[in-house]
C-alpha cells in the first residue's frame, strides 16, 4: 500500500495534462484530463483521476470575429486548467462552431499557442470533434447530424472524403435547427395576434416564460437582444401538451433535418450509411428525433440512424490525445 501510494505521489508530481473544449453558439463544455510520459516515450491516461468537466460561455466565430473568439478559448483554458497549472498542460483541442474555414482556424491556433505557452494546441470545426466522438478514425461511410442552436451534417464517404451539407448559417440556413423552430414559433404567434393564423398554445406560453405580448415582442427581439433559439424548449413542451402548431412545427423541423441526406441517396454516394445524432436537440428532446427516424424509415432507407458513444467534449479530448503519440 505504501509503495502504492510513493508511486501515486511520484505520478501526480509529473503529471502533464491534455484539454479537449467544444464550443458552440449557445454554450461551450471543456474537459482536462491527466496524462504522464515515461521514459520509453509511450503516453498513458490516468483515467479519470483528477478529471475535471465545466460549462462556459458561448464561442461562435462567425458572431464574434477572431479577436473574441481567440480571448473566449484563451479563457477556458486558463479556468480548467487552474488546478493542475497551465504549465502543465501539454495538448489542447477545441472544436468551434462557425469557423469553416481552415486559415481562420490556423491563426487562432497560432494565436492561443503564443498567449498560453502551450505547444500543441489544435482549432477545429465543432463538426470534427463530433465526429470523433462518435466514430474511429478510420471509419467509413458514417456522419453526424447536429442539431443545436444551428444544423448541420458531417459525414465521410467510401473514400474517406469529408463533406458537410447545411450549416450555413442562421440568417440563411440552419434549417431544422433550436433557432430555426423558434424563429418559426414566433411567425405562428404574430399571425395569431392579427387573426390571420392559427390559434396556438404557443402565445401563452411565450407570455408565461418570456413575458413576451403583442406590444413587446419588438422591443424584446430587435432591441433587447433576446437568445431566440432558448424559446425553442418551449415549442417542444407545447407540442408535448398537444399544441397542433407545435407539433407541426416539430414535424417541420424533422424533414428540414432529413433533407441534409438527399446528397447520400443519389449517384455513386447511395451506400449504406451510419449517422450519428448529435446536438442538445436530440440529447435534450425526444420528439424530433422520433419525427426524423418515421421519415427516414420511409424515405431514406440507406440511413441508419445511432447516438455517440459519447459527448462532442470527449471528441476534442481524443484529438489532442491523439496529438501526443
Amino acid at each position: 500500500m505504501l509503495f502504492y501510494v510513493f508511486l501515486l505521489t511520484i505520478h501526480r508530481k509529473n503529471l502533464k495534462y491534455i484539454i479537449g473544449i467544444d464550443c458552440g453558439a449557445s454554450s461551450s463544455e471543456a474537459v482536462i484530463i491527466p496524462h504522464f510520459n515515461i521514459k520509453q516515450g509511450k503516453t498513458y491516461s490516468a483515467g479519470s483521476f483528477e478529471t475535471a468537466r465545466e460549462k462556459f460561455q458561448p464561442v461562435n466565430f462567425n458572431m464574434l470575429g477572431f479577436e473574441e473568439t481567440s480571448n473566449r478559448l484563451i479563457e477556458i483554458i486558463k479556468r480548467i486548467s487552474a488546478k493542475a497549472g497551465l504549465k502543465n498542460v501539454v495538448s489542447a483541442a477545441a472544436g468551434i462552431s462557425g469557423a469553416r474555414f481552415e486559415n481562420d482556424r490556423r491563426k487562432i491556433a497560432a494565436f492561443m499557442r503564443k498567449k498560453t505557452g502551450i505547444k500543441k494546441i489544435k482549432v477545429l470545426p465543432d463538426t470534427e470533434i463530433a465526429l470523433a466522438s462518435a466514430f474511429k478514425v478510420n471509419e467509413i461511410n458514417c456522419g453526424i447530424l447536429i442539431a443545436g442552436t444551428g444544423s448541420i451534417l458531417y459525414y465521410k464517404d467510401s473514400s474517406g472524403k469529408l463533406s458537410r451539407i447545411g450549416g450555413w448559417g442562421r440568417l440563411i440556413g440552419d434549417e431544422g435547427s433550436g433557432y430555426w423552430i423558434a424563429k418559426t414559433a414566433f411567425s405562428q404567434i404574430t399571425k395569431n395576434y392579427d387573426a390571420r393564423g392559427k390559434k396556438t398554445l404557443l402565445t401563452k406560453l411565450f407570455k408565461d416564460n418570456f413575458s413576451l405580448s403583442e406590444s413587446s415582442t419588438i422591443q424584446k427581439l430587435y432591441h433587447d437582444g433576446f437568445d431566440i433559439a432558448s424559446a425553442a424548449k418551449i415549442v417542444f413542451r407545447a407540442a408535448e401538451m398537444g399544441d397542433k402548431v407545435s407539433r407541426n412545427i416539430i414535424k417541420t423541423a424533422a424533414s428540414e433535418l432529413a433533407e441534409h441526406f438527399l446528397p447520400l441517396k443519389s449517384g455513386s454516394r447511395r451506400k449504406k450509411f451510419t449517422i450519428a445524432l448529435t446536438g442538445s436537440l436530440f440529447s435534450e428532446e425526444k420528439l424530433l428525433e422520433t419525427e426524423l427516424r418515421k421519415i427516414i424509415k420511409s424515405k431514406y432507407t440507406n440511413i441508419r440512424l445511432v447516438h455517440p458513444s459519447m459527448p462532442p467534449v470527449w471528441g476534442a479530448v481524443r484529438i489532442a490525445k491523439d496529438g501526443l503519440v
